[in-house]
């Protein structure tokens, strides 16, 4: 909803690590199913072990000019091809097909939690992106950017319907504050009312509709609708009410 996008490449010579690098690397994961703390944590590691680490910001208006997917690849390529030498295992993480640059990329689909490199580019890309909300934080207070890193959540959303859009927020979502304030972008095209909704409608629904579905629906990703992650014994139920808000609207 608001702030850059991150790609990140991280390159590792396995051949120079030694046994107590190998072992400081040994808890990398998927940044997602990480803490904070614990993402923190590794980041020094990270830099000290690998022989590159190079990231990729793409500002929120360029992301409404190009679109997300293609501000994604073109991230992820150019990260890519910064820490790519001769010899390398070029892996991307999921199954994106990086064409137009100078590098073979393989993908691997859930890279992030087979890849030692792919695990340690998802902590460089969330931590620098955090710690540039953070800095988004301070030149636009209100908004809670140092909270909720730019995401969707209902305390996000009263933000912008009292103060309006920040330059670092992207205008090409559908979201209930876009809505109230009347900007849904024009060049989206209108959703046709279909008798039964597709697997992937539940993209388009407003937070309490997400709220509803997602309590409804134990088996879905939580992955596949925020980045955030679970408070220490915090139940799901507990977890998508605290990042959506409750599951019916505010009167």
């Amino acid at each position: 909803m608001a702030g850059p996008l991150v790609a990140a490449a991280v390159r590792f010579d396995y051949e120079r690590l030694d046994a107590d690098a190998f072992a400081r690397l040994a808890d990398l994961n998927d940044s997602k199913k990480l803490s904070s703390r614990r993402r923190v944590a590794l980041l020094p590691i990270v830099l000290e072990a690998a022989d590159m680490v190079k990231s990729v910001v793409i500002p929120a208006g360029q992301i409404d000019r190009d679109g997300l997917h293609v501000s994604n690849i073109r991230a992820l390529g150019r990260a890519l091809e910064a820490v790519a030498v001769a010899g390398s295992a070029n892996l991307v993480d999921g199954n994106f097909e990086l064409k137009g640059i100078g590098v073979s990329a393989q993908p691997v689909v859930r890279g992030d939690q087979t890849s030692a490199a792919i695990a340690a580019a998802s902590i460089v890309a969330k931590e620098r992106r955090d710690q540039l909300m953070r800095q988004l934080d301070v030149y636009y207070p209100g908004y809670g950017f140092a909270r909720h890193k730019g995401y969707i959540t209902r305390a996000h959303q009263d933000a912008v319907v009292e103060l309006g859009l920040s330059p670092a927020h992207r205008r090409n979502v559908r979201c209930k504050a876009y809505a109230a304030l009347g900007l849904f972008p024009a060049a989206l095209p209108a959703r046709r009312v279909r008798k039964a909704r597709p697997a992937s409608a539940w993209k388009s629904l407003t937070p309490p509709e997400l709220c509803r579905h997602l309590l409804a629906t134990p088996t879905f990703a939580d992955r596949a609708w925020t980045d955030e992650d679970r408070l220490p014994n915090e139940s799901r139920p507990e977890f998508v009410v605290r990042i959506l808000g409750p599951a019916t609207p505010a009167a």
